[in-house]
C-alpha cells in the first residue's frame, strides 16, 4: 500500500510536520510513502501555494533524514510536485534536475489568471464558462505531458468541482491523453482528493481513467493529504475502482525510474 502525494508544512495550505505523516501512514499500514511538496512556482513565487526556493534544500534534507530515521520500517520517497507553466520550461526543469527525487508529479493549477485549485479561486466558477474552460485544460494537459519533464501526472481532471463539470463528452480528448502518456512512458495519479473537494469522484474520473488502462498507463497511488489525518484518505474507494477496472499492479518510483508492483488482493476487495 503506498500513498505518493503527501504535502506538509513546508506550503502555508497545509500544515504538519512531514515526520506527522509519516507517523500517520505507519499507523494505518502503508508500507511506502512518498512526499511531493510543491516545488516552487517559476512564475509569481510565493510561500502560501508553494515553497520558496530558499526552502528548497531544507525540503530535500527532512525528507533524506526521515528516510535514514525510518529505514526498516516504512519506505519514504523524496518527490515533488511541479505546477506545470507554459514557456517557462528552461526554469521547471532547473529545479528538478537540482536534486535527487524519486519521481517528479506534474500538475495543473491555473488556466491563464485562474488559479482554480485555489480558495481566491472559487469564485471564478461561477463565471467561467466548462464549454471553454475543459477544452482548453487538456489542450495545456498535453502539453505538459508533452514536455517529459514529469513522471506522474497528479489530479489530472482537477478542474471539475460541483456543478462545473464538461459540458459534453471528453472522450476523444481521454483517449488522446491516455496515449501521450503512454508514449512518453509515464503514469496517471489516482487521486482520492476529488472525492473532498466537491468534484464527485476521485481524479481522474472513471471514464478518463478506463482510457488509460486502455492504453496500459501505469496507474499510482495518492491522497494529496495536506494534513497528517489525510494520509490514505478515501482509500476504499480508490480500491474498489481499480478493482472494477482489473488492475492489479501499481506504479513506484526509485530515483526517476517505474518499477510496477503488485497490488495486494486483499485490498482490492475492500
Amino acid at each position: 500500500m503506498i500513498d505518493y502525494h503527501l504535502h506538509g508544512n513546508f506550503c502555508g495550505h497545509a500544515t504538519g510536520e512531514l515526520a506527522e505523516y509519516v507517523e500517520a501512514a505507519l499507523a494505518k499500514g502503508f508500507a511506502e510513502i512518498g512526499f511531493s511538496d510543491h516545488l516552487p512556482k517559476v512564475v509569481d513565487p510565493d510561500p502560501y501555494h508553494a515553497m520558496l526556493e530558499d526552502d528548497l534544500p531544507r525540503y530535500v534534507d527532512t525528507v533524506i533524514g526521515l528516510q535514514n530515521e525510518y529505514r526498516g520500517r516504512i519506505t519514504i520517497k523524496l518527490g515533488i510536485e511541479a505546477d506545470y507553466f507554459a514557456g517557462h520550461e528552461r526554469e521547471t526543469k532547473r529545479l528538478i534536475d537540482a536534486y535527487p527525487f524519486d519521481y517528479v508529479l506534474g500538475s495543473i493549477h491555473f488556466l491563464g489568471d485562474w488559479h482554480f485549485t485555489s480558495k481566491q479561486g472559487l469564485s471564478r466558477y461561477g463565471s467561467e464558462d466548462p464549454v471553454e474552460a475543459f477544452p482548453r485544460y487538456f489542450e495545456l494537459l498535453k502539453r505538459m505531458i508533452g514536455t517529459g519533464l514529469f513522471d506522474v501526472v497528479a489530479h489530472a481532471d482537477a478542474l471539475r468541482r460541483g456543478a462545473f463539470q464538461p459540458a459534453r463528452t471528453l472522450e476523444k480528448e481521454h483517449r488522446e491523453v491516455a496515449a501521450l502518456l503512454r508514449e512518453k512512458g509515464m503514469a496517471i495519479e489516482l487521486n482520492t482528493a476529488g472525492i473532498r473537494r466537491g468534484s464527485g469522484s476521485v481524479y481522474p474520473e472513471r471514464n478518463f481513467l478506463a482510457a488509460c488502462v486502455a492504453e496500459n498507463v501505469p496507474i499510482t497511488l495518492g491522497s494529496d493529504a495536506h494534513a497528517p489525518a489525510d494520509v490514505g484518505k478515501d482509500y476504499a474507494e480508490a480500491y474498489r475502482l481499480l478493482a472494477d477496472l482489473g488492475i492489479t499492479e501499481i506504479a513506484t518510483y526509485e530515483k526517476r525510474r517505474l518499477i510496477k508492483r503488485a497490488l495486494d488482493p486483499r485490498l482490492l476487495m475492500k
